[in-house]
């Protein structure tokens, strides 16, 4: 997710911005968007799924691909729906952020568009998305990783902008110190306080008590994970927790390894967008120029919608 992010994020928040939205809904859309990683046999938690049930990754994947499909299409319509809900989109307006670092200067009017744009100015923000997705498609070999994608892409605004190398070199530190100042700072913290309710024992707790009351085990491979992942801030450790716990036992519930086995990893998945203390959520945030908290505010709410959705699709 904090990749996806840091790849994709500042292009398409500035597009949405630009168009009139406001920064929280352009970075909630961002964190929703992103079941589709289910269609991928890559997916960590498709290939956890995959050996529970002792099936293959790609077995996995075409018995949930309805049900994936049909939950993208769910949040677009749930995110649309909020969007109207919070008044967040204003055609050539200006929004002011709560908790913005600051508000000044995202109330300033936008700049006015150039009359005639220049095609290869216009592509630099676009390059290292389309550098990523090109290597990893095409030239596999080849590990490219979103820093030196950036880097690349930095690189070729110093050419087709001509501007003063050494000034722009400054600007380019200024923001890698900003953000490490307030995005990787709240990062560490949120990992922190993770680390402190696993040492303490609530996530171990939690997970045997569901464990135990196999009557709930829906709604327990449901909103267990969920809660665990907003907890936490982590997707994965709620999911493998529950995974290794609860959904070898599956036919004791009277469900497919597979169904409560994706329950189980949609769950933890769209806890951790829900959550404040999310690498992704945080990083993604600075970059909209607002706060997690009014992101998720947002994110939550479709979150919420679609494990319910799910549930019934089971």
């Amino acid at each position: 997710l904090a990749g996806l992010c840091a790849a994709i994020g500042p292009t398409l928040v500035a597009l949405m911005i630009r168009a009139g939205f406001r920064p929280a809904i352009a970075a909630a859309a961002i964190i929703s968007s992103t079941l589709p990683n289910y269609w991928s046999p890559g997916s960590t938690d498709n290939i956890l799924v995959a050996q529970i049930a002792n099936i293959a990754v790609m077995d996995q994947i075409n018995y949930i691909s309805g049900k994936i499909l049909l939950l993208f299409v769910f949040c677009v319509i749930a995110l649309t729906a909020i969007c109207f809900l919070f008044g967040d989109y204003k055609k050539n307006g200006t929004f002011q952020e709560a908790g913005a670092a600051d508000a000044g200067e995202l109330n300033r009017p936008l700049p006015e568009l150039p009359a005639h744009p220049n095609i290869l100015k216009a592509f630099a923000p676009l390059l290292p998305v389309v550098l990523l997705f090109v290597i990893s498609l095409w030239f596999p070999q080849i590990k490219m990783s979103v820093a030196t994608a950036m880097l690349i892409g930095f690189i070729y605004v110093i050419f087709v902008t001509r501007s003063n190398p050494a000034e722009l070199v400054k600007k380019f530190f200024d923001g890698m110190g900003s953000g490490y100042g307030n995005i990787i700072g709240l990062i560490i913290a949120a990992g922190v306080f993770a680390a402190g309710l696993r040492s303490c024992g609530v996530v171990t707790g939690f997970i045997d008590y569901l464990k135990d009351s196999s009557e709930i085990a829906k709604i327990g491979g449901s909103f267990g994970p969920y809660i665990l992942g907003v907890m936490t801030g982590s997707g994965n450790a709620a999911a493998f927790a529950f995974c290794e716990s609860v959904v070898p036992h599956a036919a004791d519930f009277g469900m497919k390894i597979q169904d409560l086995g994706f329950l189980t990893c949609l769950s933890a998945t769209l806890g951790r967008v829900s959550s404040p203390l999310a690498a992704g959520v945080i990083l993604i945030a600075g970059i909209a120029g607002t706060s997690p908290i009014e992101v998720i505010k947002r994110s939550a709410l479709v979150s919420l919608g679609a494990i319910v959705f799910t549930i019934f699709l089971m």
